[in-house]
């Protein structure tokens, strides 16, 4: 029997492994901290790419942390096309391991299953396995009877169906760790054991920013060029001593392992029951492997640091109070299990983040330092591709695949607070098997940002979403009504109060509060030298010009989308969206000269903004002589008074309708509102909320950063060739050149369908005949067009481009809930 042979009475198994003797660095290319599986995966992958002068440290033993008592399971599909080639290059790694190292990680190609007990269940299984044909990986819907078939044993009475994925499978963490750890000294990287990094060191640079330049250990000081920072449930407190947010939290996880059990086959799929929030998997011994994600769980408390006295291979104690529940819906669905078929409780802490995706990235406003962890119970499956792709990151100066659902930059430092934490990561551990409604809101963590028109919107029946921390109006309930949403995936219970406010403002006039816009100001007599550089259109433009531009990479692909106003000769106003407000900052600051004489500020709550759009707003605005009128052209920006408040209007529209967008500072907002609002009776002028605005914004194919824009999409492919001036010199107009006079294979199309009772939610396959195409990036049920409308990059299958002609003449259709449903698309948007 071999160490990577899995009983009941050796599991978790804890790997061990005599690291070679290396002499203590005190310098290096890259230092890596860390190492359990994510540091193992990096370092593994610098090797590989090359890198010399490579140190992992850890302060324990390899393979030791979260990893060695992990559950082992490798799931390909996640929800994402960036983040399912992350988990299948896991796959692919692990798969290979073996013969490449000489260490057996105990991959076993066992297969993965899902179970449903209700219909909405079966509806989300049906969204996953049409997915998962989009991005590559093998999975089928099969019956209660098929599901019955792989583990006898099974009560599958009140099973409807599941899915079955033949390519996913199991390690042994810790010896996968090894494994990993063993390529990585094969290709020259040093690991060093026993030793703890007391600090992060660094250097102030310009506009805030640290340039991180070495590690301060126990036993001496390391300088560096890079720091890799994959201590995933202790990368807080490092992050915290040295200035920057990591929100990574412990929460409590628990399994149990049984006695071998007849009818258990080793081969049986990693299975997860996700309506009764459980996952199981069998051991090399017919023994079984119960873990559980509860609705709600217990947050680890541990104040701001993990507990010193709490070593590598600790874990907490035995919970069964809060494990009873789960064990009994164990016992429902395997006949004759009971409590004392049970041998070992593991209590094993795990990091959890506050939206249920890991971290990556180089955190804001820092140079030199790369994290990787708070893989929310996903490690195992995660980290693999994820050292694969962190190392590619730093390579290319940038994420080489839309990375940007795991970017670290997309969080705030409230977000790093203790008491956010621990609240909102004891929500995310239940949310992994919970349904995955479209528009599903986190209930934790709530009410840390507002506009200041939050009190009227709760007084007009609002139902408040969240984004990056901001609470916004999703819709509006009529009085008398529960705003409350009823989630399924179908048509949900505010379907007809959206389609009433898109009526409104498309044939009247709508108040929109879009005060959670980031904003930034930058003023100084090298403001227009400074920012024309990462501008794809000039921005060297007349005062009082609003522009609409892209901020390209190297590679000529999406970086930001925003809008740079010039509100005087050296004083420039940028406006993006609500969650890219630290990214863009970021971006921004980073790409400033280091002789920068201007000043570069986020203002984003300084300022709200209230949007009055629709046909009749130039009447509304009217009414005060400030002077915004229909006829001004697009990008107009005046500075008026409206009811005795200054503003700034601009003359820019997200939902296809005229209007003005009206900048205010902040303390006059709630005023504007009533001025307004009053003037506004006589029109029957209505607040409008978010989901009203993406349906308008869907339907008049107006895009967003995080559907179709990302680092993945030129312009070209975009179909925002025209916001390209070619006039001046900026980032990736080199890539650019290079693409201009090629049509395409990959291009962004509408789509409307036939079918008017179809709703579609996004990540819905695109079919061009009978051939995949694509997938839905954004969709909706468009009131104006009384259909479903979408957008997605479609590429024709029968040639290496794509043109106009080939997406006019196509035979669309978009798969929903397991059927085809036809749809013309077009280039241009329907309305």
């Amino acid at each position: 029997m071999t160490n990577t042979e899995t009983r009941f009475d050796n599991t978790p198994v804890r790997a061990t492994w005599n690291v070679p003797t290396f002499e203590f660095p005190t310098s290096a290319r890259v230092v890596i901290v860390g190492g359990g599986i994510a540091g193992a995966s990096a370092a593994y992958h610098f090797a590989k790419a090359g890198w010399t002068d490579v140190c992992l440290l850890e302060q324990n033993k390899i393979a030791s942390g979260t990893t060695w008592h992990a559950a082992g399971m490798v799931g390909q599909l996640r929800s994402s096309s960036a983040q399912t080639k992350v988990n299948k290059a896991s796959v692919d790694l692990y798969s290979r391991l073996k013969e490449e190292t000489g260490h057996d990680p105990g991959w076993l190609q066992c297969g993965g299953l899902q179970l449903a007990t209700c219909d909405e269940r079966m509806y989300q299984l049906q969204r996953t396995a049409a997915m998962a044909k989009v991005f590559g990986v093998e999975a089928h819907m099969i019956s209660a009877e098929e599901c019955a078939a792989y583990w006898p044993m099974m009560n599958s009475s009140d099973l409807l169906g599941g899915t079955y994925l033949p390519g996913d499978g199991r390690v042994l963490p810790g010896e996968c760790a090894v494994a990993l750890a063993k390529g990585a000294v094969a290709g020259g990287v040093k690991i060093i054991e026993g030793v703890t990094v007391e600090r992060l060191l660094f250097n102030d640079k310009l506009l805030g920013q640290k340039r991180f330049n070495g590690v301060q250990t126990d036993r001496g000081e390391i300088r560096c060029e890079w720091i890799v920072l994959t201590s995933n449930m202790w990368m807080r407190q490092i992050g915290v001593n040295a200035g920057v947010s990591i929100p990574v939290y412990p929460c409590e996880h628990h399994y149990v392992i049984t006695k071998p059990m007849e009818g258990v086959t080793r081969n049986a799929p990693c299975t997860r029951d996700p309506d009764f929030g459980n996952y199981f998997r069998s051991l090399d011994d017919g023994a079984l492997k119960l873990g559980a994600f509860k609705r709600r769980s217990k947050y680890w408390n541990i104040g701001e640091r993990v507990p010193n006295s709490f070593d590598g291979f600790s874990l907490l104690d035995p919970d069964w109070p809060d494990f009873m529940e789960p064990f009994e819906s164990f016992m429902h669905r395997f006949e004759g299990l009971t409590r004392d078929d049970v041998v070992k409780f593991v209590n094993g802490p795990e990091a959890f983040t506050p939206d249920n995706n890991f971290i990556m990235g180089q955190p804001s406003l820092t140079e030199g330092l790369f994290v990787m962890g708070g893989w929310n119970s996903a490690g195992i499956a995660c980290s693999g591709g994820a050292g694969k792709y962190a190392v590619e990151w730093i390579e290319n100066g940038g994420m080489t695949i839309d990375l940007c659902a795991v970017d670290v930059q997309r969080f705030h430092p409230f977000q790093n607070k203790r008491s956010y934490l621990q609240d909102r990561v004891s929500e995310v551990l239940g949310l992994h098997y919970q349904l995955a409604f479209p528009g599903r809101e986190k209930e934790t963590s709530r009410g840390v940002r507002s506009s200041p028109l939050y009190d009227i919107h709760k007084k007009s029946n609002a139902f408040f979403g969240v984004t990056a921390g901001w609470e916004r109006p999703r819709y509006y309930a009529p009085a008398g009504m529960s705003p409350d949403i009823e989630y399924s995936f179908r048509r949900q219970n505010w379907h007809d109060w959206v389609a009433a406010e898109v009526k409104a403002c498309r044939e009247g006039v709508g108040i929109l509060d879009q005060s959670t816009f980031g904003k930034f100001m930058l003023e100084g007599p090298d403001a227009v030298s400074a920012l024309q550089p990462l501008c794809g259109m000039s921005v060297d433009c007349e005062i009082g010009k609003a522009v609409y531009t892209g901020m390209l990479n190297e590679r000529g692909t999406y970086e930001a989308d925003l809008v740079v106003a010039r509100l005087e000769q050296d004083k420039f106003y940028i406006v993006t969206s609500t969650s890219r407000q630290k990214s863009d900052s970021n971006w921004i600051t980073k790409h400033m000269p280091a002789s920068l004489l201007s000043r570069f500020a986020d203002v984003t709550e300084q300022f709200s903004v209230l949007s009055v759009m629709g046909p009749k707003s130039g009447q509304l605005l009217g009414c005060f002589e400030a002077g915004l009128c229909d006829d001004q052209p697009h990008g107009q920006i005046q500075q008026v008074e409206i009811g005795g408040i200054s503003v700034y209007g601009i003359r820019v529209s997200y939902v296809g309708e005229l209007g003005w967008e009206l900048h205010v500072r902040s303390e006059d907002a709630v005023k504007l509102y009533g001025v307004l609002r009053d003037a506004g009776e006589r029109f029957d002028a209505r607040l409008i909320g978010t989901q009203a605005i993406s349906a308008m914004r869907i339907e008049k194919g107006f895009r967003a950063f995080g559907h179709e824009l990302s680092p993945e999409e030129t312009p070209f492919q975009a179909g925002l060739g025209f916001a390209i001036d070619w006039n001046h010199e900026f980032i990736g107009r080199s890539a650019l050149e290079r693409q201009r006079s090629v049509v395409p294979h990959k291009r962004l199309a509408c789509f409307k369908l036939d079918d008017p009772n179809v709703t579609l939610w996004g990540s819905e396959p695109i079919l061009w005949g009978d051939e995949l195409a694509g997938y839905t990036s954004s969709a909706c049920y468009g009131p104006t067009l009384g259909a479903g409308v979408a957008m997605g990059y479609v590429r024709n299958p029968n040639a290496s481009r794509t043109t106009k002609n080939d997406i006019d003449n196509a035979n669309f259709s978009i798969v929903q809930l397991g059927e085809k449903y036809s749809a013309s698309g077009s280039l241009k948007p329907f309305v």
